[in-house]
Formats: C-alpha cells, structure tokens, sequence
C-alpha cells in the first residue's frame, strides 16, 4: 500500500513523499499511524548520510497481522516500542532487555535491526528504505514485529501514547534506574530538556 511519510534526505533536510509498506508476514504486524512524536533524533536522523523512514514515537491502530501474531489484532491501538529485546545477548540475560545488544538500534550504532521488520518490508522508489530505529513513525502506515508493539488497555490519546515509547520510556527509566529515585521522595529537575 502507498502511504505519505517523512523521509530524511541524509543530507540535512526532509521531504514528503509517497512509500510503498508491504502486508505483514510470520510475527509481523501492520499499524495505521496515527500520531508520532518528535525527539531531538529526528532532528539528526536528517544527516545520516542515507535516506530514512523519520520517526520512531508512534501510535496507532493495528490494521493487519501475520499468521504468528497472537498479543493484538486488527482494530487494537497499539504504541510502538523501538527497543524490543532478543532474549540471549549478554544484556537480555542480564536483565537489561531494554538495551538489547542484538536488536537496539541505538546500541547497536542506529544500523537496521536484524530483530525488527526486514527493510524490505518498506520501500521508496523501488528500494529498500530504513525506518528510523527500525519503526518509521512518521508515515501514513508501517510495518513492525509484534514483539514492537503494546496494545493499550485504556483509553489514551493517540497524541499522548505516541510519546511513551520514547520520550516517557527515557525519562521514567532515568529516573528509576540511573537516579534510582524512591517512592516518596521529592526531586528537582533541572532544565526543561530544551535541546539546541
């Protein structure tokens, strides 16, 4: 199906453009987007140096699955998750899935994850197009692995869901796991996370 997405040039700017997503197969599930946040990523995914699907916040709504999909279904809201673990790295059988050396594409150096949904699965003019940390947010549709999608379970804003993956997902992490903050405390936070 053709779809209107964000596609970084590589060279510091954007374009909008048609791509063509392909219907799910195996675990693969195919999700009509309906927001996607922006994070100062997106900003630097514009000089990657290559062609890219931009965004990797996102919410919206399962429009199809592959045959080995069991967690969601069509017509299920779903936030997208960029960090999906593989279970045997050294870092999953730490405890540490949300870094996952295998299928993070930011620990992995932001190259496409072998874990999520093969690149030619989304293409632009013909050709394979990476999908920022291997989701594409910013498009009319994309394709993913049903291990990158969470089905929500109450009622939430597509707007408001489209930053849990990332925004949210960082912040509450820091604050848990790096500041290791209590329940109960009181904490101060310093700047409003401007980025320039």
């Amino acid at each position: 199906m053709k779809v209107e997405a964000a596609i970084a040039t590589g060279t510091g700017s954007f374009q909008i453009d048609f791509i063509d997503v392909d219907e799910p197969q195996g675990d693969e599930v195919l999700v009509d987007m309906k927001a996607a946040g922006i994070c100062h990523t997106d900003f630097d995914s514009l000089s990657w140096g290559k062609p890219i699907v931009m965004g990797h916040e996102g919410a919206g709504v399962v429009r199809s699955v592959g045959p080995l999909v069991r967690k969601v279904q069509p017509g299920d809201s779903v936030i997208l998750n960029w960090a999906i673990p593989c279970g045997y790295c050294f870092q999953c059988l730490e405890g540490n899935q949300h870094i996952c050396e295998v299928n993070s594409p930011v620990t992995s150096g932001n190259k496409a994850s072998g874990g999520h949904a093969g690149l030619d699965r989304t293409t632009y003019k013909g050709q394979p197009i990476e999908r920022s940390f291997s989701l594409g947010t910013m498009s009319g549709a994309t394709v993913v692995r049903e291990a990158a999608v969470v089905k929500t379970t109450v009622p939430i804003p597509f707007t408001s869901a489209a930053i849990v993956g990332c925004g949210v997902m960082t912040g509450v992490g820091s604050v848990i796991n790096a500041a290791q903050v209590k329940p109960g405390r009181s904490v101060v936070v310093v700047g409003t996370g401007v980025w320039g």
